[in-house]
């Protein structure tokens, strides 16, 4: 797995963190959790079709986030990179 891989994953780990301590109270949180933990397991299985379902995913998300932006600062800063990443690897990936 290459080195950039292995630094998205810890970018999903610093989220899932962040949102592990609103997960008690809000199903918001849980499903954004889940999501991200299967995101995270395909990464070494990625394909274009999955990507882009990604990426449309990393868009919704980040926008229904946005009235929490001030409480999940680290989310919402990674949520970003990974979008932008995944659309960097678009071009590269098998269809």
């Amino acid at each position: 797995m290459s080195a950039d891989v292995e630094v998205i994953k810890r970018k999903f780990d610093e989220c899932i963190q962040e949102l592990n301590r609103f997960k008690m109270f809000s199903s918001e949180a849980r499903s954004a959790i889940e999501y991200l933990e299967r995101l995270k397991a395909m990464l070494g299985d990625l394909n274009k079709q999955k990507a882009q379902e990604a990426i449309k995913t990393f868009e919704e998300m980040y926008r229904r986030a946005q009235p929490y932006a001030m409480f999940i600062p680290k989310t919402m800063e990674n949520a970003k990179l990974i979008k932008e990443w995944l659309e960097k690897k678009l071009p590269e990936l098998p269809p």
